[in-house]
């Protein structure tokens, strides 16, 4: 069955000038975005415009598609010229077009969609204020920021990979480019906000992650190691001092979040001091250190 002809989709005549394909696409675009039709055939129709307009709309794209009508008796593709850049399907495997991501590592992980949308695509009139950048919100893991992993997303109808940048904070902003084969019409343009969700152990301030350490009385007062699980699952040995007290901060630097300029804040660990049950030999030992200790319980000021 031959493919459509794509000047018949954009309802335009095969000499017409860009700037009527362009204003074209506009209007149909608006019309036909699921994000504004809600009808059944709206997105099937929406993805017809957009492949037929990112071939149109570009003087090369459109010069090579004419000759390949020409060749093929004036309709469709029929003499496919894929290896020479285009791909009269309209489906993106020209030079530049975007790389799909089908298989990704623990995909069940990634399985992640938009949670909030503001602003919308299609929102200004064809050929009068520029298009306002439609805005999205991304919950992610922090063991994704940090690896700088590769999420898929849903956009438009489509599934794509999106990759973060490694050790992203909550309220980076990625960017994409509408290619009308990325589920953003050409043009479009979306920004995505990240927001790390809430973790186990960590916490996040700015650009440094907290977390909290537990220790027993005698490892505070004769000192200790103690081994910390990063978020990208090394681990790194922390050295506790002798006659340390609770709620102090012990710094692990630059195993935090970007901080821009190719910097990174740091791992802060906070102190803990927990009684464990004693058993009977402990509790013994407890007794003992109590008759040879001259410390006493008193009071002081809280400190802030």
């Amino acid at each position: 069955m031959p493919e459509k002809n794509y000047y018949d989709v954009l309802g335009v005549g095969a000499d017409a000038a860009q700037s009527e394909i362009k204003k074209a696409y506009q209007k149909l675009a608006k019309q036909w975005h699921p994000d504004v039709n809600k009808s059944a055939e709206a997105e099937g129709r929406f993805k017809e415009i957009a492949a037929a307009y990112e071939v149109l709309g570009s003087e090369d794209k459109r010069r090579e598609y004419d000759e390949t009508r020409r060749y093929s008796g004036g309709f469709g593709g029929g003499a496919s010229r894929r290896s020479g850049g285009f791909d009269p399907s309209g489906q993106g495997n020209a030079p530049g077009g975007f790389d799909w991501i089908n298989d990704l590592a623990h995909e069940d992980m990634f399985d992640m969609f938009f949670n909030e949308r503001v602003g919308g695509f299609g929102s200004a009139a064809a050929g009068s204020i520029p298009r306002q950048p439609a805005q999205s919100t991304l919950d992610i893991t922090l063991e994704q920021a940090y690896n700088g992993e590769t999420v898929r997303v849903q956009i438009g109808g489509k599934t794509i990979g999106l990759k973060l940048p490694a050790r992203s904070q909550s309220g980076n902003v990625i960017r994409m480019n509408g290619t009308g084969s990325n589920g953003l019409a050409p043009g479009e343009e979306l920004r995505i906000a990240l927001n790390i969700v809430p973790h186990a152990v960590y916490a996040v301030e700015g650009d440094n992650l907290v977390a909290v350490l537990h220790i027993s009385p005698w490892q505070a007062a004769l000192g200790s190691r103690a081994r910390i699980l990063l978020p990208d699952g090394a681990a790194v040995n922390l050295n506790i001092p002798r006659g340390i007290s609770a709620g102090r901060r012990l710094r692990i630097p630059r195993r935090g979040l970007s901080a821009g300029g190719g910097g990174h804040g740091d791992l802060l660990v906070e102190i803990e001091i927990v009684v464990p049950d004693p058993s009977a030999e402990e509790e013994e030992l407890y007794r003992r250190l109590e008759s040879l200790s001259s410390f006493r319980p008193e009071l002081g000021k809280r400190k802030s």
